[in-house]
């Protein structure tokens, strides 16, 4: 079944040499266009004749594969009708121990809990992951607050009268910082409002 494929030979391509700037002639473009279209027309005969020769060796191919796999499926159906086996009766293998029964009861209820475990571990990962955002967005909170709270402060003590440093009052000098710290808000309330 040899079968030979011929497949025409392209045209050298035309080359078009430029000329001095003077304009070609009108025949001589003429000329050169119907010489364009001749070798188009050659080319798409030639692609024609390549894709009917590839259609007609696909069409064998096809054939030729058909008649494998009816020669196969009518070998395995001969082999098949020629040794067919006695039916045995067949049953769950294992399926009167009870032993092995119990065994695969646990295993299931070991995934069963194990799934339910993974689960629950996977919640409270996302809960843990809820709470440090949460936590992230108060510190966030907070620092900005603290920051409020520090212009605030220094607003109230360019405000407030200056005092003179060089006389110490007793009582802040024994203060605890703590404790300084504490009455600072209120001291600053009193100066604003004038309270004693």
């Amino acid at each position: 079944m040899n079968t030979t494929i011929t497949f025409p030979s392209r045209p050298p391509a035309l080359k078009l040499t430029r000329s001095a700037p003077s304009q070609p002639s009108e025949s001589k473009w003429e000329a050169t266009l119907a010489e364009e279209r001749r070798r188009l027309q050659e080319d798409h005969d030639a692609l024609r004749v390549r894709e009917e020769n590839l259609r007609n060796y696909e069409s064998r191919l096809r054939a030729l594969q058909d008649q494998i796999e009816a020669d196969r499926s009518a070998a395995a159906t001969a082999e098949q009708t020629q040794f067919l086996p006695r039916r045995a009766e067949t049953k769950a293998p294992f399926e009167a121990d009870p032993a092995l029964q119990a065994a695969w009861e646990k295993l299931h209820r070991a995934r069963e809990l194990l799934e339910a475990e993974q689960n629950h571990m996977r919640d409270e990962r996302l809960a843990a992951r809820e709470k440090e955002n949460e936590m992230k967005r108060r510190e966030a909170a907070v620092t900005k607050r603290e920051g409020w709270v520090v212009d605030r402060e220094r607003l109230i003590a360019e405000a407030t009268p200056i005092i003179d440093e060089a006389q110490p009052i007793a009582a802040e000098q024994t203060m605890s910082a703590v404790t300084r710290l504490t009455r600072g808000p209120f001291n600053m309330a009193r100066s604003m409002f004038g309270g004693k």
